[in-house]
């Protein structure tokens, strides 16, 4: 190999493989918290007269790659992949528990919304899993797609009062990682809005 190609492959070398070399600059990662637009209408709570139930929240639980901190997109569907510096602050399942609590404790419906777990008695329990959370890049710019399932029981009689699927799709202003974490906080806001609603249409009267 003469001495002129050997220098243009040792640099071609250098571009492939620069990001490893020391001193390489490398891109910064951003965390993002996830948020939610404030409820779009409160629930309709019971009568004055009548007892409020005390609500049980289990843990939410998460499906694919939704328990990872890493931002998730799709561009083909049944195929899923990490944004490479797009981090969240909390895992989407845990975050969403917290948020969901919120929104039931802001409801109205419910005397208290607690864990599960907490040594109270509780007249419902709400079991919940995260389906799906990515951006889905399938089309530029894309949508941020939330789908959850809930359950929602009477601890009493161990009845299953009601189990529904929610699911939101919001347009992305950009592809970016940016835009992907904005829209799926306000797709998660319209999923835990409609599971407000549901809940207030399916849960009985009398709890007790």
């Amino acid at each position: 190999m003469s001495k002129q190609l050997g220098y243009a492959y040792f640099a071609a070398m250098l571009v492939l493989s620069g990001c490893s070399l020391p001193g390489a600059r490398t891109q910064p990662i951003s965390h993002y918290v996830l948020e939610v637009p404030a409820a779009a209408a409160p629930a309709i709570a019971p009568a004055a007269n009548v007892a409020r139930p005390v609500l049980l929240l289990r843990d939410a639980e998460p499906g694919g790659f939704s328990q990872s901190l890493r931002l998730v997109y799709s561009r083909t569907p049944g195929t899923q992949a990490h944004y490479q510096y797009a981090r969240w602050n909390e895992a989407p399942p845990k975050r969403l528990h917290t948020l969901l609590r919120q929104r039931l404790l802001a409801s109205g419906l419910y005397a208290g919304v607690l864990p599960l777990g907490s040594g109270v008695q509780g007249d419902y329990q709400l079991n919940f899993r995260l389906l799906d959370f990515f951006h889905d890049a399938a089309q530029t710019p894309g949508s941020a797609h939330v789908a959850l399932e809930a359950e929602l029981v009477q601890r009493s009689s161990a009845r299953l009062i009601g189990q529904q699927v929610f699911v939101a799709d919001v347009p992305l202003a950009r592809q970016d990682a940016a835009a992907a974490a904005a829209g799926l906080g306000q797709a998660s806001g319209q999923v835990l809005d409609a599971l407000i609603a549901w809940l207030a249409r399916v849960q009985p009267v009398d709890a007790r």
